[in-house]
């Protein structure tokens, strides 16, 4: 199937919200406690979306196939790094029936594309600890661990996260 990916825009929000909320269902169910997943209303995602679209918080871009949102990432400049032109991957989620059928590498390969643009040398994310199956797509794209850790607190659930990085070569 083709894969059409595209810079969001505000009319995109409703549909990356729902995307959200679907892909936590089935990404972190067994992995984090239900309570926690469904915390994460379609509401909130909204709301979320549409402040970091409406206010260029983070470059979003969407993956469309038939012409329906299937998938979205979203990236922007790591605050956290001493490195100036190091960016950060915050999210990359598909609708369920899209996983496994080259959507999430369109969009990195698109978001890869637009890092090297801007002259990012590296590229970095978190992911939790227990999900292996992110941890085997991210290896794939040539992320590798940092040994880094991050331990986030809600409420009385504590999510372990680990940090990969990719270095970007400037073509």
């Amino acid at each position: 199937m083709n894969v059409l990916v595209r810079n969001a825009s505000l009319k995109d929000v409703s549909n990356i919200a729902q995307i959200h909320v679907d892909a936590w269902i089935q990404t972190y169910e067994g992995l984090i406690p239900e309570d926690y997943i469904k915390a994460q209303t379609f509401e909130k995602r909204e709301a979320l979306w549409r402040k970091i679209i409406s206010k260029n918080l983070a470059h979003v871009l969407v993956a469309e196939q038939n012409q329906n949102l299937v998938g979205f990432a979203s990236f922007g400049q790591d605050v956290h790094s001493p490195e100036q032109n190091s960016y950060e991957l915050t999210s990359i989620y598909l609708l369920p029936k899209a996983t496994g059928r080259g959507v999430g590498k369109a969009l990195y390969s698109k978001c890869e594309e637009k890092l090297q643009h801007l002259q990012a040398t590296s590229v970095s994310l978190w992911v939790l600890d227990t999900n292996h199956r992110a941890i085997s797509f991210y290896n794939t794209l040539g992320f590798g661990p940092t040994g880094k850790s991050n331990k986030e607190r809600s409420g009385n659930i504590t999510l372990n996260d680990l940090e990969m990085i990719k270095r970007i070569s400037i073509s």
